[in-house]
């Protein structure tokens, strides 16, 4: 089965190898790197990371800034913005609205509570002086506020923890209203109260779902309970063909060897490793090996209902590797949308005033 045989379009997007341990990569090839895909026809987005300190990441509103000067034809993401929970939500929509003003209206907020344990997340919880409870109200919370002020109008917020009255965001937001999707991935095992807590969220507060170290029938099942919550949950909701994104943060790597390409994902992997999921889970959930057998997973996970992809390189050389999937891989996605319709790609806004970035405007 190939990506070919899907109806619906595709939309690959490149996730940034930000992580500054074991192997930094240095800004100027990063950027150099966005300036690549931007000018290519392939790619619909570019991706990066996000954390304070849990994992060692560049900040990502920093580099979502200096790609949004970079480029100019490519959506631009974070995924997930898992510091949202211990950021203040006014500092948070001033600089998304600055973000989107910047780029023309082309950033994509994913936003997630982030993860519940671990030493470092207990570590990062300490600092901030905060249970993980507390960190998901917080979250929460931010995510309605950021919703109201992404309409564009005057905003008066009155919730638990924050209190505000007539927020005018000037020049503001372009797309309006600001779409924001959710990131939730509850473990294969999860019960059904558990799946539905998770996923009902995303039901209740988004307008996309990330997901990510799934395999294509764990994907379907979980998507078919998600569609049954929001029917349930925002009934005037409208979840037609391209109305409600399903992005798959995807491990990928490819080789026209296919047993050189596991043998790399494994290694790097065993650098980085902090998910639950083993290096023989690699070939399962991820798009490695031969460019036709990245292809044939990858169309597998189209056909269970993935409208987006965020493509991480897994791999010790990850810039080569981006570079290797923009030669080997794409051209066998026949469903990836062309530069034409990656300037509009479902679950976007609608563009307000010229559209244009924010130093062209006069």
């Amino acid at each position: 089965m190939t990506a070919s045989s899907s109806t619906s379009s595709l939309s690959a997007g490149l996730v940034l190898p930000t992580r500054v341990r074991p192997r930094p990569v240095a800004h100027d090839e990063l950027l150099a790197l966005a300036e690549r895909v931007d000018a290519g026809s392939g790619w619909g987005e570019l991706w990066v990371p996000d954390s304070l300190l849990a994992l060692p990441y560049l900040d990502s509103g920093v580099l979502l800034a200096a790609l949004a000067a970079r480029t100019r034809r490519v959506r631009l993401g974070v995924g997930c913005l898992a510091s949202l929970g211990f950021r203040h939500p006014v500092t948070v929509v001033r600089q998304w609205a600055d973000l989107d003003a910047l780029s023309g209206g082309r950033v994509q907020l994913v936003a997630c509570p982030g993860n519940a344990s671990g030493a470092a997340v207990e570590r990062e919880l300490a600092v901030f002086r905060l249970t993980y409870a507390e960190k998901v109200e917080r979250f929460e919370e931010a995510v309605r506020f950021l919703r109201e002020a992404g309409r564009g109008e005057i905003t008066s917020f009155h919730g638990r923890l924050l209190d505000i009255d007539d927020l005018e965001l000037v020049p503001g937001f372009v797309q309006r209203p600001f779409p924001i999707w959710l990131a939730a991935n509850p473990s294969p095992t999860a019960g059904p109260v558990t799946l539905d807590r998770v996923l009902g969220r995303v039901a209740t507060l988004a307008d996309g779902w990330m997901t990510f170290n799934v395999t294509p029938q764990l994907l379907r099942t979980r998507l078919d309970r998600l569609r049954d919550l929001r029917a349930a949950l925002r009934p005037d909701g409208d979840d037609g063909p391209g109305n409600f994104p399903v992005c798959v943060w995807l491990n990928a790597n490819v080789a026209r060897d296919g047993r050189a390409a596991r043998a790399d994902a494994v290694a790097r992997w065993g650098e980085t490793a902090t998910r639950n999921v083993t290096a023989d889970d690699l070939t399962r959930i991820g798009a490695i090996g031969s460019p036709e057998e990245a292809a044939d997973f990858v169309g597998r996970l189209w056909e269970a209902g993935a409208t987006h992809l965020a493509v991480d390189c897994l791999s010790l050389d990850p810039v080569r590797q981006a570079d290797t999937l923009t030669e080997l891989l794409l051209p066998l996605l026949p469903g990836v949308r062309g530069p034409a319709e990656d300037q509009k790609l479902p679950g976007a806004g609608k563009p307000v005033g010229d559209g244009k970035p924010l130093e062209n405007r006069g």
